[in-house]
């Protein structure tokens, strides 16, 4: 599914979590009953697209597999609590490669590509659409600006980029802007893994780290499925926004991050005090 395309109306997380909302309150309803909820017959008139917004939700959520039908009936398939839990379970579908999830999987390919992407984009820059995206992105990465505006939005809601802030980029339309930044994507990764927790409390090999993430966020540069079409290497470091995403998650006191003298295991990260040098670590520990 093509969740960036506004045909007919933008497929957004937080449409998608009201409509999950409503199904998880009422599994014993069929797909009208459950837009009827949503967006009442009575307001689709003065509602975008006459309500398109919730019919494009429920059919991602649908083709994504958090939602099924069965013998008319809606019900919800994931063990979702909260608007946290929801967004997590949503990311792991979205950035996985669709056919580790099953054979007919599709996922949001133009999705995940434009993550791959913002994910090697220096995350001290702010990106804006007819400033440095339209003139540096891979050919058709994102067809127009409207796209662009949708994934702005997605990046955001699954925690890979945050909103130019005006101390940061002073000018009239910051709001159009993002910085590549995954540390909620990161953090959350650490602290809610779908796979086996790393150790607390002890030093963990860095190298190690980076493999757990990129097993947890397949977007992330170095992983195998962390390409797209018309991807190529730039000479520009792979890993300038991962290294702001731990050391966020160090700010925060997540984490340490150490160097011992070791050739075969050391990784140059961009130092979060001082991004124009390199920090050099070894090992992380994991506090929490």
């Amino acid at each position: 599914m093509d969740v960036l395309n506004p045909s007919p109306a933008l497929c957004l997380p937080q449409a998608m979590w009201l409509v999950y909302r409503v199904v998880k309150a009422k599994s014993d309803l069929g797909r009208d009953d459950v837009l009827d909820l949503v967006t009442p017959r009575s307001m689709r008139s003065a509602a975008p697209m006459q309500g398109a917004h919730a019919q494009r939700a429920l059919a991602a959520l649908q083709e994504f597999g958090m939602v099924h039908e069965t013998k008319g009936c809606l019900n919800t398939a994931d063990e979702v609590t909260d608007a946290r839990s929801f967004l997590r379970v949503l990311r792991r579908r979205l950035v996985l490669p669709p056919s580790s999830i099953g054979e007919d999987f599709v996922g949001a390919p133009d999705l995940r590509s434009a993550l791959v992407w913002l994910m090697r984009q220096p995350p001290m820059t702010a990106l804006h659409y007819a400033v440095n995206v339209q003139t540096n992105m891979p050919e058709g990465l994102f067809i127009n600006d409207t796209r662009w505006n949708g994934f702005r939005w997605w990046s955001q809601a699954l925690g890979f980029g945050r909103e130019a802030i005006k101390i940061l980029d002073p000018t009239h339309d910051s709001k159009a802007k993002i910085f590549p930044d995954p540390s909620v994507a990161v953090i959350d990764a650490l602290q809610h893994p779908f796979g086996d927790r790393l150790p607390r409390g002890e030093q963990i090999p860095v190298a190690t780290v980076l493999e757990f993430l990129r097993s947890e966020i397949p977007v992330l540069p170095g992983d195998s499925s962390a390409t797209y079409d018309g991807f190529q290497e730039d000479g520009q470091p792979a890993n300038a926004a991962l290294g702001l995403a731990l050391s966020t998650a160090e700010q925060h006191q997540l984490l340490t991050m150490g160097y011992q003298s070791d050739p075969s295991g050391v990784l140059a990260l961009p130092d979060a005090q001082n991004f124009r040098i390199n920090r050099y670590v070894s090992h992380v520990t994991i506090k929490v």
